[in-house]
């Protein structure tokens, strides 16, 4: 009984509109399903050893033990699991469409946030070298990291930035216009790293469908067939579904 306050306290709050939802209470629904069935096993086990079958004393009113209401639960049990492992995939794989797509989406916005940023820069960059100002503050920059990597102060990573930084000033002075082809190769590296997150990202979410759709999905067909096994077995004792009630042992 316990068991089925708790399922019924995974329903609350309620929101079937919700695939999400639906997705996260199927789940744990399935995995707190062995419960009831351990107390049914405790149940029939325990009646079988006393009276050496399921039917017991009453033979003439199957309908009013408590076994009875058992068995048909644990059929009703049954039928719950087994709806539940299409629904389960359905909505599993629903909600794993809604999340590729939501990846396609944010990857597309930030390739289109990368080309504005890469383009505005690229123009202020063009702008600031073909001013006489600008220029004679990059021959200033350009003259300090001279001086700083003759001085041998920089060390390790500081002397590598700066040696780069040096070759990078020393190409624009030289060639004003290889600030194009500098902006394509730095689009195209952020732009790999973006792509590499999104198949990363997109690998995830169809590995989710398969861990929690198809595992969570056939541990519900295993438990459906298993409290069918124990409804009708036990109903079949009982004489309920037409077969013959075994003589109870006095």
């Amino acid at each position: 009984m316990s068991a089925l306050v708790n399922y019924l306290s995974i329903l609350f709050p309620p929101n079937f509109s919700d695939k999400t939802w639906f997705v996260a209470v199927i789940a744990q629904l399935v995995d707190r399903g062995i419960v009831p069935l351990v107390g049914l096993g405790f149940i029939f086990t325990g009646s079988f050893l006393e009276h050496g079958s399921l039917a017991s004393g009453d033979r003439g009113k199957p309908f009013g033990t408590f076994r009875f209401w058992a068995l048909l639960l644990s059929l009703l049990l049954g039928l719950l699991f087994l709806a539940a492992f299409p629904l389960h995939l359905n909505n599993t794989r629903q909600v794993s469409d809604q999340e590729l797509e939501r990846i396609d989406r944010e990857a597309k916005d930030a390739e289109s946030q990368l080309d504005v940023q890469v383009q505005q820069r690229q123009q202020q960059i063009t702008a600031a070298l073909r001013d006489p100002n600008q220029a004679k503050q990059l021959d200033d920059q350009l003259k300090q990291i001279d001086a700083a990597i003759a001085s041998g102060q920089l060390k390790g990573d500081q002397l590598e930035q700066a040696r780069r930084a040096q070759k990078e000033l020393q190409a624009l002075k030289a060639n004003p216009n290889s600030v194009a082809d500098r902006a394509k190769e730095f689009r195209n590296q952020q732009l790999t790293g973006l792509r590499e997150r999104r198949q990363t990202a997109e690998n995830d979410a169809r590995s989710r469908f398969w861990k929690n759709g198809v595992q969570v999905g056939i541990n519900s067909l295993l438990l459906s067939l298993a409290y069918f096994i124990v409804g009708w077995v036990g109903l079949k004792e009982m004489g309920v579904l037409g077969g013959k009630r075994k003589p109870v042992m006095r």
